[in-house]
């Protein structure tokens, strides 16, 4: 972090230890409830259990700016290089600008197949109307589409076509999935950017296979039990889908800033195209929140400036999403992808070793459910780590139980209780952030997951680093396609691996497993 507010900061954070005292945060200002709450026309953010006081707000604004977060978020909506690995711009936002050509053509593009499938034009190729739909994808052009999915349809109860979500390539799921559609009636989606992913592909061979082993299946125009969604066209035409079945959407899309492309046709199965376009405005709304309200009142800024603060002044490694609505149930997984993957960095922009921690560790759940699994180490553990609890206003009864629970553990976690029995006691002085969506539909949706791609940019300017890559993610994956050919060549030797690894692959490949002596 290249900027002078660095060492104000850090001499803030170890010289002022009240910063670390809740009790004494609002006993010097009662009106703390006030002052650090932001909101947007779908959202409710309550600053104030933080260890932040209005100095150190300042300060890390002043942080923004030093980092030049206004000139890098004018880069980011002019179409400029933000991703500097690819040395492109990253076309996310357009996509949800109803004034950018993006938008419409891509809008155009779903739900004129959407219609045409809705109308009876397509059919599977058995010959049959497509009732079922199954998106084959994973990272980005899963967890995006699902939880968006979940959100809007009551987890599916509601949903126009029932959509499945199959991402591994474990057996038992990919049979489970076959027992529970009606094939016949199933349309199957491949969803991959790349069109190169190999549990994709592989679970795409499985299910042709599948199809072929029935007896009725005739592939033709007009009937296709197919379709690829993918920046790679021709990929999807060498696996046989035809052209009218084959949903594109640009290259500078990221895998997991893409549910604003056709990788959302999903949503617009199961949702409908007017929450699907309801989505998108939601989405434009913090666009433009995003772009021109100042930090002081910029809820994805400030999301970020807190992160920063407490991985790098706080030195707080870990960071959980506690969402107590159960239509959130995948939010944690997806901001989990989208924070680590995008920030879990050790170069800066020009490829130098940065000195600094950057992604936090992130984790989390539905919040009754961790109430009941490790909410215990949040309130009596010796370690603290920021929480995002997160909420949405309800008036059933129902939904205002797990409301009140939630502000529950937001207070007990800052109250903490004493008792003469040491062992019954919680110290309290835990931090949390709560957010409350104050509804429930797909313009909120797009609001809470348009903020987080936001603050997760944010974070990467400070940091000095590029949200838009992935170069670990991809050593994993060479190396395992290396393993799985060379096994299949018989040629293991050639690869440089440790002994260990060497081990366990003849242990689980019985083509290389070494005979025992005795």
């Amino acid at each position: 972090m290249h900027d002078p507010s660095l060492q104000r900061l850090l001499t803030r954070a170890a010289a002022s230890p009240h910063i670390r005292d809740l009790r004494q945060l609002w006993s010097h200002n009662p009106n703390r409830h006030r002052q650090f709450i932001y909101e947007t026309d779908a959202l409710y953010l309550d600053l104030s259990k933080n260890w932040v006081d209005a100095d150190v707000i300042e300060q890390l604004q002043r942080l923004a700016d030093s980092c030049r977060l206004k000139e890098a978020i004018d880069k980011l909506f002019n179409g400029e290089v933000v991703n500097s690995t690819e040395q492109s711009a990253a076309g996310h936002t357009t996509l949800r600008d109803p004034n950018h050509p993006n938008y419409h053509r891509n809008l155009k593009a779903m739900c004129d197949l959407a219609d045409r499938i809705e109308r009876g034009d397509i059919k599977t190729a058995f010959g049959k109307p497509v009732k079922q739909w199954v998106n084959v994808g994973i990272g980005g052009s899963y967890l995006g589409p699902r939880l968006v999915v979940e959100a809007l349809t009551e987890l599916q109860s509601e949903s126009r076509i029932p959509v499945h979500f199959t991402a591994s390539v474990d057996d038992s799921l990919i049979n489970q999935l076959f027992n529970t559609i009606d094939i016949e009636h199933c349309l199957f989606c491949i969803s991959s950017k790349s069109f190169g992913t190999v549990e994709t592909l592989m679970n795409a061979g499985a299910i042709e296979r599948k199809l072929k082993s029935r007896s009725g299946y005739r592939p033709q125009p007009g009937q296709s039990s197919l379709m690829a969604i993918t920046a790679h066209t021709d990929k999807a035409r060498r696996l046989g889908i035809p052209d009218d079945m084959i949903l594109n959407f640009d290259d500078s899309i990221g895998g997991r800033f893409s549910l604003w492309s056709a990788i959302g046709f999903p949503i617009v199965m199961a949702a409908g195209q007017t929450a699907f376009k309801q989505l998108l405005e939601g989405a434009h709304q913090m666009d433009v929140h995003y772009k021109q309200t100042p930090w002081s009142r910029n809820l994805p800024v400030m999301m970020a400036l807190m992160s920063v603060w407490y991985r790098n002044y706080m030195q707080l490694s870990a960071y959980a999403c506690l969402p107590y609505d159960a239509r959130l149930r995948c939010l944690p997984q997806w901001l989990q992808q989208l924070m680590m993957e995008s920030t879990g960095k050790m170069h800066s922009n020009r490829g130098d070793v940065i000195q600094y921690p950057t992604a936090p560790w992130v984790f989390g759940d539905h919040g009754q459910l961790s109430q009941h699994a490790f909410f215990q180490a949040f309130h009596q553990g010796l370690d603290a780590l920021p929480l995002d609890f997160i909420g949405v206003v309800d008036d059933s009864p129902n939904q205002q139980f797990l409301l009140y629970n939630m502000l529950a553990q937001g207070a007990a976690l800052m109250q903490g209780k004493e008792e003469d029995n040491t062992m019954a006691g919680c110290p309290g002085n835990k931090p949390s952030t709560t957010l409350l969506m104050k509804r429930m539909d797909a313009r909120a949706i797009g609001e809470l997951l348009a903020m987080y791609e936001h603050m997760v940019y944010t974070q990467s300017v400070i940091w000095d680093i590029n949200c838009f890559d992935q170069p670990g993610v991809e050593l994993g994956k060479s190396l395992a396609r290396d393993i799985q050919d060379c096994v299949a060549n018989d040629s293991l030797n050639q690869l440089n691996l440790d002994p260990s690894t060497k081990a366990l692959i003849n242990q689980v490949n019985p083509k290389t497993k070494e005979p025992k002596h005795d």
